[in-house]
């Protein structure tokens, strides 16, 4: 099939970056699942919040302690068939989960089959695609790509809602189950192609041609940092670098997890409707999908560790506010605001370990780091949810989630690029 589409002169890149642009917008609704769902499962089965939010934390931690493993895998195996494995997995475990009756299979399905199923076809993944075909424009690609995530959420907040008030939850996640297996199975396994070499391309296609003629890089126009040198997985984790950045995502993805598994069941106890907290989540993956789109627009331009400092100072912002919850306009505001700075967030993640370290083992570095990056952050969601039960109120764990933000301000900002050890001896 990629034979077809693939012409004399054309590049492929393309047509991977539309099907990773539809394949992230059904797994948004994959990740969107869980803390729409809650609200139905305490109605239904009067589950401890914080006991659910452990299966939701289980699965993390399955998806992070399996890393390694995925990313050796994508590098032997290809991430085509990556992708279309992990989904099967994740299709299996969301119809599991219409079907329960009891919390071990909730366990079982979102815990296991769901974590195993983003561990091997979820974002490491989908950023391995995006590294396999882009180098000078990879901050556009991968926003191009990660903006539907973003957008998806602006979607599919409202209308599972919705769903699940018209047919209830156990037939919406059935829908979900099918978009998934079309958009993240089928699609990829029609479309999909490793790497540009495959095809007898070069990553960026044409301006990669350009640039070698012209003996100059977008880099060094635009003085961003890219690597002389890749680095391995070893010499990665043997620099002060790698151990920063993985401070800054694990205090960014708890402070999200925090936020985003509980802020509907949070905005229900305040007395919103149903309609009206899903209406402001998805304010969040609307402000998430413009952020990363111009993010990936200004990578071109502006260094993108400046661009991650600055998600800080947005994810902050956004908890603080929300704070105040009183109106939905001040819970609006917070949803953009956290929006722009976790939206910033993935951008910068996805490019700053390439221009850092390089392309040649990008997806053994991203599976050596994501278990600690998603085990720590694992704790997020059920931390919220036992604040929750012990206090009465998701105030006090919000007001953590902004202390662990202040640490990740620290982090990022003494990232800075590392020095191959080759270079050090010239």
């Amino acid at each position: 099939m990629a034979s077809r589409l693939k012409s004399e002169n054309g590049f492929y890149g393309w047509v991977n970056l539309v099907v990773m642009f539809f394949f992230n917008i059904a797994f948004m609704m994959m990740m969107l699942s869980f803390a729409l769902f809650l609200p139905s499962w305490v109605e239904e089965f009067s589950w401890s919040r914080g006991d659910m939010s452990l299966a939701q934390a289980v699965g993390m931690i399955i998806s992070g302690l399996t890393a390694p493993l995925v990313g050796i895998y994508i590098m032997k195996k290809g991430v085509k068939t990556a992708i279309i494995l992990g989904n099967i997995f994740s299709v299996a475990g969301l119809v599991l989960v219409s079907y329960q009756q009891y919390i071990w299979q909730l366990f079982v399905g979102y815990g296991v089959l769901i974590g195993l199923g983003m561990s091997i076809g979820g974002m490491l993944a989908s950023m391995t695609v995006i590294n396999n075909w882009f180098i000078v424009k990879r901050p556009m690609a991968l926003s191009i790509s990660m903006t539907s995530l973003g957008f998806g959420g602006v979607l599919f907040n409202p209308l599972l809602m919705r769903l699940i008030e018209l047919i209830g939850w156990r037939n919406t996640y059935l829908v979900i189950a099918a978009a998934s297996f079309l958009f993240c199975v089928i699609l990829p396994a029609l479309f999909l192609v490793n790497k540009p070499e495959d095809l007898g391309q070069l990553p960026d296609g044409p301006v990669a041609l350009k640039a070698k003629r012209s003996n100059a890089t977008q880099a060094v126009q635009t003085n961003l940092y890219k690597t002389p040198v890749d680095f391995t997985a070893k010499e990665a984790l043997m620099t002060r670098t790698m151990w920063l950045l993985i401070g800054y995502v694990i205090v960014q993805f708890t402070a999200m997890q925090m936020m985003m598994s509980h802020q509907v069941t949070f905005l229900i106890d305040m007395d919103f409707s149903r309609t009206s907290a899903a209406f402001a989540g998805g304010f969040f993956g609307f402000m998430m999908g413009i952020s990363q789109l111009g993010i990936g627009f200004l990578g071109l331009k502006i260094k993108m560790h400046t661009l991650a400092v600055v998600s800080i100072f947005f994810g902050i912002a956004g908890l603080a506010i929300i704070l105040f919850a009183n109106s939905m306009s001040i819970v609006i505001l917070s949803n953009v605001l956290m929006g722009i700075g976790f939206g910033i967030q993935t951008i910068a993640l996805g490019n700053l370990i390439p221009d850092y370290f390089g392309r040649t083992e990008f997806p053994k570095m991203m599976g050596y780091t994501m278990p600690f990056t998603i085990v720590f952050s694992a704790a997020g969601s059920p931390v919220a949810g036992y604040i929750r039960e012990s206090t009465g109120s998701y105030i006090p764990a919000f007001q953590f989630a902004i202390a662990v933000l202040v640490l990740g301000l620290i982090f990022i900002f003494f990232a800075k690029p590392p020095l191959h050890p080759s270079l050090k001896r010239i």
